[in-house]
């Protein structure tokens, strides 16, 4: 194979081989630097050398922009994705040199061969690169052209809805759950204030005009509402020109005439007349439904929006939901929602993975459901719960480059759900990012403009052709398509609480995806709900007890439980891996995983958060 260095790859070098050169102990190579490392000097340093030679557009346009903060978060990102395609390629080559293989099998034998060789690697590196020029530039016309996202028909409610969606959840100043609470505006930080309405200004820029916020979300109504008054004084839009949806909460203890005045404090809060598209926030369990629609002498909670509605406050009702599959159908069922919010990503339904049987996995069945019902269906946290793709793994970049980055390869697989999901012509309609600073809308929006070209779509067949054949090696068909039957999540576990449907998710993602730092997260929380869990106390009373717990709901692994009874309608070919699955995630991801080394290609390639976002400082 020919060995060819691209310009793209060179700059690459030649960037890194000058902030290399300018430090004495050579501290900043590729080679040394953590892929994420907070260092963004040495790696803003970086991106400015690579971007001089390969996209000088851009790092003009950069030089000259209002917000010079964003600019310069945008020059950590991309040194953060050069570093992690040049310290990736390096490292396997290195890897093959020494005659030793991947561990954890993340590659067979022959992909090994080809993926550690030094010619193959140098023409995969220049294609990830030359990818990275072409963004650059697309970014650079975007920062400086306004364009409009696609739209498409919301369902029932007839709203052109932009195919991304401005999440309010990662900007606000605190979640104001604990310490002293921030209730006004004066104690908000200049600072954060300002980057809240960069964002809008941006993602407006973008043509993303529904925003997406909740009461649950802190200070983040409150800072909306103020920040939306200097847009409409500023000319920078209208209101008829936003769809604003916001989401309130519900109690055992909530009368109508309760939920009824609490919607109204948070539309007040918003500084608006009315909001386009509210939700039942948390829609999690089957008591959820029934303060809904049975909720006795308190009066029906569903009640007080459809008054709110004929009322001309809110424009569209909707829900959304962590819940477990059956309780998002029945919630659907009643017919009483114009659209769902809910978790459907291209590795798994987060808190609904694992539910189903052998016909639908997660919730594929609601989506489905949702269409027949004519309701909007909008896609939780894409970017997060979807898998980090803001920090992906170098397995999953392996598998998804050079066509595209992670994030791009998660929304497409959303946005042409209807085209690669056989026998299933349903669409999803628009997917949230939840920005804590301009830059994070970059990736989404890009990908959203460049999805409606052949090129795109070429792309990401030959994407998702490449993870399904790597799905059918690494797990079997027969695995890969019947895992999930039999096995029960907390629902079904009455004496434990056994998020066992997650679990087996859990392994899957790990050694389909390498995404162990996402496994863990999410594992964590069913570690954390296994410390709460009272034996002396039943089902619904552990489940209430704990606020969080129908939120990111279920237990974790007990060495020393017998799962017979969860796992009787487990088939019997698949029960010895079911039971592997469960000690293999527990093993892995707690803290007590004792001396294993994490595999490369299970390591986080890059992490394309710059800073801590303002809510998770406090």
């Amino acid at each position: 194979m020919t060995m060819h260095r691209s310009s793209s790859l060179l700059a690459a070098e030649e960037a890194f081989a000058a902030v290399a050169s300018s430090t004495p102990t050579a501290k900043f190579s590729t080679f040394d630097l953590d892929p994420t490392s907070d260092d963004n000097e040495a790696i803003v340093d970086v991106a400015q050398n690579f971007l001089s030679s390969t996209c000088p557009q851009l790092l003009e346009v950069l030089e000259s922009h209002h917000d010079s903060k964003s600019a310069r978060d945008r020059l950590v990102k991309i040194g953060r994705n050069v570093n992690a395609t040049l310290r990736y390629g390096r490292e396997v080559v290195e890897r093959k040199e020494r005659d030793q293989v991947s561990s954890m099998n993340s590659w067979t034998a022959l992909e090994e061969q080809t993926i550690g060789d030094e010619a193959h690697r140098q023409n995969v590196t220049n294609a990830h690169l030359d990818r990275l020029v072409r963004e650059c530039a697309a970014l650079a016309d975007l920062l400086t052209h306004p364009v409009s996202v696609p739209k498409v028909r919301y369902g029932r409610t007839g709203l052109q809805m932009p195919i991304v969606t401005l999440g309010s959840m990662r900007f606000q100043q605190t979640w104001n759950r604990g310490g002293r609470p921030v209730t006004t505006m004066e104690q908000v930080e200049k600072e954060c204030q300002e980057n809240l309405v960069n964002i809008l200004k941006y993602a407006l820029h973008c043509g993303v005009n529904h925003i997406e916020t909740a009461l649950g979300y802190g200070t983040s109504e409150m800072q909306i509402g103020d920040a939306l008054k200097v847009l409409f004084e500023e000319g920078v839009c209208k209101r008829e020109d936003l769809i604003i949806q916001t989401k309130g909460s519900i109690s055992s203890t909530m009368s109508k005439s309760d939920f009824k005045a609490s919607i109204m404090k948070q539309i007040e809060r918003l500084g608006l007349d009315y909001v386009d598209l509210f939700s039942v926030h948390g829609l999690n369990t089957e008591d959820h439904v029934d303060w809904l629609f049975d909720h006795g002498e308190k009066g029906n909670l569903i009640d007080a929006v459809r008054e709110l509605k004929d009322e001309g406050k809110v424009r569209w009702i909707g829900f959304s939901t962590h819940a477990p599959v059956h309780t998002i159908k029945r919630a659907i069922e009643t017919d009483a929602f114009d659209y769902v919010n809910l978790h459907y990503h291209f590795m798994g339904s987060y808190t609904a993975s694992g539910d189903g049987d052998e016909h639908f996995e997660g919730n594929l069945e609601n989506i489905r459901l949702a269409k027949k019902h004519d309701m909007g269906v909008f896609i939780i946290s894409s970017f997060d719960k979807g898998g980090r793709l803001y920090a992906p793994s170098n397995l999953l970049r392996e598998l998804t480059l050079p066509e595209m980055e992670p994030m791009e390869f998660g929304a497409l697989w959303l946005w042409y759900h209807k085209d690669h999901k056989v026998g299933d012509p349903t669409s999803i309609h628009t997917i949230v990012c939840g920005a804590a600073r301009p830059s994070d809308l970059d990736q989404p929006v890009l990908a959203a403009l460049r999805s409606v070209t052949d090129c795109a779509r070429v792309d990401f067949e030959a994407v998702h052709r490449r993870i399904q054949e790597r799905k059918e090696t690494v797990f079997g068909k027969d695995w890969a398509e019947s895992w999930q039957v039999g096995l029960p999540n907390y629902s079904q576990s009455p004496q434990r609480g056994s998020q066992i449907g997650n679990m087996v998710w859990l392994y899957n993602v790990i050694n389909m995806f390498g995404l162990l730092d996402f496994a863990k997260d999410r594992y964590g929380t069913l570690v954390g709900n296994s410390r709460t869990w009272d034996k002396n106390k039943s089902w619904k009373e552990n489940v209430f007890a704990n606020p969080g717990f129908n939120w990111m709901p279920g237990c974790g692994f007990d060495p020393l439980a017998d799962y017979s009874e969860e796992l009787k309608d487990v088939p019997e070919k698949n029960l010895p891996r079911v039971l592997e699955a469960m000690r293999f995630v527990n093993d892995w991801c707690t803290s007590a995983y004792g001396n294993k080394v994490v595999p490369l290609e299970w390591q986080t390639a890059y992490d394309m958060r710059p800073w801590t976002a303002f809510p998770e400082r406090h």
